[in-house]
Parts: structure tokens; sequence; C-alpha cells
């Protein structure tokens, strides 16, 4: 399984900046949404981008932990019958 997220460096102006990218689904549609972090080379921006790669795996856990417990009550209510 993929994470659907990570970083980019873009380069404007000669300067190299780092965004970080993620895909979000809205009607259906997926759609690669960019966020800027800051500029390349900084320890903040350095931070700032793994606390989001972090956030962002702690969000897609957390989705795929609702899927396995409606599937363990869908499989335990089949069980029953």
């Amino acid at each position: 399984m993929e994470l659907g997220c990570g970083l980019a460096t873009k380069i404007v102006h000669g300067r190299r900046y780092l965004y970080f990218w993620r895909y979000e689904r809205s009607n259906g549609i997926s759609k690669k949404v960019e966020r800027y972090v800051g500029r390349v080379g900084s320890t903040e921006t350095g931070e700032k981008a793994v606390r989001m790669l972090l956030e962002h795996a702690i969000d897609a856990k957390a989705g795929v932990d609702l899927r396995v417990a409606m599937y363990r009550r869908a499989l335990e209510r089949m069980r029953r019958v």
C-alpha cells in the first residue's frame, strides 16, 4: 500500500524550494494537491517536511484502521447468521 504523498523540489528564479504533495479525492476524482514547505537546505524546512509526512501517514493509518474494524464487524455479523 502506498500513502499517496511525497516531497518535490522546484526551482524558482534559480532557488530551490520544497513542496509537499498528496492526493485528495473529491466526488470520486483524485487530485494532486501541493503545499509549499520552504527553501531547500533549511533545517526548519526539513523538520516541517518530516512533520507533514508523519501527519499524512498517521491519517492514512487511521483510515485503514477504520476499514479493518468495519470489515471485522461485517464478518462477525455474517457468522451470526
